[in-house]
């Protein structure tokens, strides 16, 4: 189980770049990429995206790419430069022109910059690499998270499997109550124990009070979590589901049998603890 936040860095260098890498992950709905850089990855951001998508599969994540280059580039291909030079000065001197060979120098550099290329091979897989390191420091730490979250969820469940337990054991009490409080009523009204009517309403109140089915799908929600907190892929949705169906049915529950109710506000604040830990949850 992983948590949604975490954080990782991975720096990579070769002959001609030198390139760190900072992640940052938090929570979210689905997964959304953000890639911020000094320098222009347009062309590589696909890239970093794929990258991403292969280490996380739900959260928010930052992606900072720090890019230097070791080696020394021409600004200006000196062959057009040269090109461009003598047909300013021929164009100066066809023309009469009042050009000083400063405004010369700058016009023909403008028409000389060299083309600005794609992101080479070589930078890409720097990234590639640095972007790596980052993303496996950032799993790794959300790995640690996880289980810090996955600890505390099963504290709580096992809190909450007691709390069941103890409904299921004082619900034959509550049963024995209602019943007698039947009774009683009855022979006010001058019935017998025996009554046919008496004994039918009997069976009607303690249907009404029921909770078998409630208390067994609870117990299988109990054991669903704890399944899926010991796998290691995306199971924080799925939880989010189970806990909203365990808070329906302790709701139910509550419901039949008001006398426990106690016990029922105990489960369903642990539950609303579990639905803000698995908000943390890939």
């Amino acid at each position: 189980m992983f948590s949604m936040t975490g954080f990782g860095s991975g720096h990579f260098e070769n002959d001609s770049w030198s390139v760190s890498v900072f992640v940052k992950s938090l929570n979210g709905k689905g997964l959304d990429i953000f890639v911020k850089s000094n320098h222009n990855l347009m062309s590589a951001e696909f890239t970093v995206r794929k990258l991403v998508k292969e280490f996380v599969k739900r959260g928010t994540v930052s992606v900072h790419i720090e890019v230097k280059r070791k080696d020394i580039i021409e600004p200006v291909s000196l062959e057009d430069l040269f090109k461009n030079i003598n047909f300013f000065k021929l164009l100066r001197e066809k023309l009469n022109l009042q050009v000083d060979d400063n405004t010369l120098l700058q016009l023909s550099t403008r028409y000389a910059e060299a083309p600005k290329e794609e992101v080479d091979p070589t930078l890409e897989e720097a990234i590639a690499c640095a972007l790596t390191d980052a993303l496996k420091e950032l799993l790794n730490r959300r790995a640690q998270e996880g289980e810090h979250l996955r600890r505390d969820m099963e504290d709580r469940l096992n809190k909450v499997e007691e709390l069941i337990n103890k409904i299921a054991s004082l619900r034959e009490e509550v049963y024995e109550k209602a019943k007698k409080r039947v009774i009683e009523k009855a022979k006010e009204l001058g019935l017998g124990e025996n009554n046919a009517l008496l004994l039918n309403e009997i069976t009607l109140i303690l249907s009404k009070m029921d909770v078998e089915e409630e208390t067994t799908r609870f117990k299988s929600h109990l054991e669903k979590c704890r399944e899926l907190m010991k796998a290691g892929d995306e199971v924080g949705r799925r939880l989010e589901f189970i806990f909203q169906e365990m808070h329906r049915e302790i709701t139910t529950l509550s419901n039949k049998l008001p006398e426990l109710s106690s016990l029922a506000v105990e489960i369903k604040t642990e539950i609303d603890r579990l639905k803000q830990q698995v908000a943390n949850v890939e």
